[in-house]
């Protein structure tokens, strides 16, 4: 079987029923993957921890599948999970990532970053390893970068957790414009300490907008109760980045179960969380209006589609979620 053929199946696969990703592969040195759609203006990504709902619980993700069914989908790069560990389990040394990418005319786009940057203790550590991600960034061409929020604090300690948290992103967001040229944007995220509508307003607030950045995910401000449409209305010169996944407010009232068995009940907070998040398209948050709103600042760049809840497989989720992107945002601002 050769490669093209091996590509097709293994989607065509992925996209009748639940699976478990396989190890093995063919010699990435005889790929011949379709191109994916070259845009004037945006770039989309597939978030390389969607593909936890498929593997095999504690089995590492296999990154060069990952690649290869990411370009098939019509995608044009990946945000990268849980590195440097990703990478070494997948014998890929940050040199050879830019290659294997490029096989495939796919590009880098961020990698998944984030600590607890309201502990003082710990911040020293935290920009050693801003300083390797940020490397990487510039040495694959990536002028953008996502930092995640820290888990939450108790409410007590809630206002000095923001007060530090933000004077640390300042002195890390300046670190990254001026020393690697690199902009980074805080992902918004439940549970985190940037979720509600207060505490994301806090964060536009108290950081510096010459050196921090914003990084909106869609679905978590939803879940989080952030007015979405006006939260990208008031920081559009500050996206560099954006998660876009659609969620609703209704979530079905049944069992979550990945494709590779996991279940989550319905009424756990997991549960209705994977229930509430969905592909383009099928929820509530209005991408139109959103994408009209990046056209009119003439936003060049990322948009990523990090899906939490698989339901069928990957494959089927990059269908419905690609199908949206081109029948709907295409026409609106490629």
């Amino acid at each position: 079987m050769n490669r093209r053929s091996w590509i097709a199946s293994a989607v065509a696969g992925l996209a009748t029923g639940p699976v478990v990703l396989a190890a093995g592969r063919p010699n990435s040195d005889a790929i011949d993957v379709p191109q994916p759609r070259v845009r004037p203006h945006i770039l989309y990504a597939l978030s390389t921890g969607s593909w936890n709902a498929v593997v095999k619980p504690g089995s590492p993700l296999p990154l060069r599948q990952i690649l290869d069914e990411t370009a098939a989908a019509g995608f044009n790069g990946v945000r990268l999970t849980g590195y440097p560990r990703i990478l070494e389990q997948n014998d890929i040394t940050d040199d050879q990532l830019g290659e294997e990418l490029a096989r495939r005319g796919l590009k880098f786009s961020t990698i998944s970053f984030g600590g607890n940057y309201y502990d003082r203790a710990r911040q020293p550590e935290i920009l050693q390893s801003a300083r390797r991600v940020l490397a990487l960034h510039r040495r694959l061409g990536a002028r953008s970068a996502v930092f995640f929020p820290p888990g939450s604090a108790a409410k007590a300690e809630e206002r000095g957790a923001l007060d530090e948290s933000c004077r640390f992103f300042n002195l890390m967001g300046k670190m990254a414009v001026e020393e690697y040229g690199v902009r980074m944007g805080l992902h918004n995220h439940t549970g985190g300490l940037f979720e509600n509508q207060d505490q994301v307003d806090f964060f536009l607030d108290h950081t510096d907008p010459r050196h921090v950045y914003c990084a909106w995910d869609t679905a978590h401000l939803f879940l989080g109760g952030c007015n979405v449409l006006e939260t990208f209305r008031k920081s559009l010169d500050r996206i560099v980045y954006t998660d876009f996944k659609d969620a609703t407010g209704s979530p079905a009232q049944t069992d979550y179960v990945a494709p590779n068995g996991v279940r989550h009940a319905a009424q756990s907070k997991q549960g209705r969380f994977y229930n509430s998040v969905l592909e383009l398209g099928r929820g509530e948050i209005d991408f139109p209006a959103l994408m009209r709103m990046l056209k009119s600042v003439q936003y060049q760049g990322w948009i990523n589609h990090d899906l939490d809840a698989i339901r069928v497989s990957c494959a089927e989720s990059w269908r419905v979620s690609m199908q949206y992107i081109k029948s709907v945002l295409d026409p609106i601002y490629e």
